[in-house]
């Protein structure tokens, strides 16, 4: 066995600790419970703690408030602890939106409070029942020199996808989190709005008189330019025309064409 192993670990505890063993299961049961909590006081079960972990589920695994609701689910919590309060569905909601601002006064916290400068990146897109979303990404180095990556918003956008309406809702996102002054660079795709935007948000930086260019401080997309690159190839080569694989059968049982030539080749125009 290794010595360095969990179970190794375990089996010197239990020796350094001998005088805690009792016959009683219940005692036995007392002591694991102990032993497993020494150090890590968040395995305490507490409803406060249950709830802000449902909200947490919810939120992440796509869930519906409702699902608080159902026969089976409180079944299956009480199986897992018979003390756990279960809350209602709005009690769920009003616990998520907490969350959400929680995370939002956290995030300003430290963005407000990193030590240089920050990127960030925008994308928006239109979902299958057509609502308008935006979303904001930020990049910065933190003050022990690791890279941060944060969602900093997610907005559902009303009106036009105008550069106007993009610059307007960017800068409205940065200066609620009090954060405009601390703008190194933006990253966009290539969509011609973009360049309306970059222009609409340099008048805003000029104003509050802030550095930034739109040429100079737009990192465009290089995932999208290479996009738009293999779709400029494609639209100048072309494959040979197909045949049914009938055709293709009979031909080489007949020895007409060889092997080779039946995989279609990709030719110029």
């Amino acid at each position: 066995m290794n010595n360095g192993s969990s179970t190794g670990n375990l089996k010197r505890h239990l020796k350094s600790h001998s005088d805690k063993f009792d016959p009683s299961m219940a005692k036995q049961a007392e002591f694991m419970k102990n032993f497993l909590q020494e150090g890590n006081p968040q395995m305490t079960f507490t409803n406060k703690n249950f709830r802000d972990k449902l909200a947490l589920w919810v939120v992440a695994d796509d869930q519906p408030f409702t699902v608080v609701e159902s026969d089976e689910f409180h079944d299956l919590i009480k199986l897992c602890n018979p003390m756990a309060l279960i809350p209602s569905a709005d009690t769920v909601r009003n616990d998520v939106l907490d969350t959400f601002k929680n995370y939002q006064t956290t995030m300003q916290n430290l963005l407000q409070n990193s030590p240089g400068k920050i990127s960030f990146a925008l994308d928006g897109w239109t979902s299958p029942n057509v609502i308008s979303f935006l979303g904001i990404t930020c990049h910065y180095i933190d003050a022990d020199w690791d890279l941060k990556d944060i969602l900093v918003d997610f907005v559902d956008l009303s009106g036009p996808h105008s550069g106007e309406n993009l610059a307007n809702v960017f800068t409205k996102c940065l200066q609620d989190k009090k954060i405009l002054t601390k703008i190194l660079a933006i990253t966009t795709d290539n969509a011609a709005n973009n360049d309306t935007f970059f222009k609409e948000f340099e008048k805003v930086c000029n104003e509050n008189h802030i550095d930034f260019h739109h040429k100079r401080n737009h990192v465009r997309c290089v995932a999208h330019i290479m996009n738009l690159a293999v779709q400029e190839i494609l639209k100048h080569i072309k494959a040979g025309e197909a045949q049914d694989e009938d055709s293709i059968l009979e031909n080489l049982s007949s020895g007409t064409i060889s092997t080779s030539k039946v995989i279609p080749r990709v030719r110029s125009k």
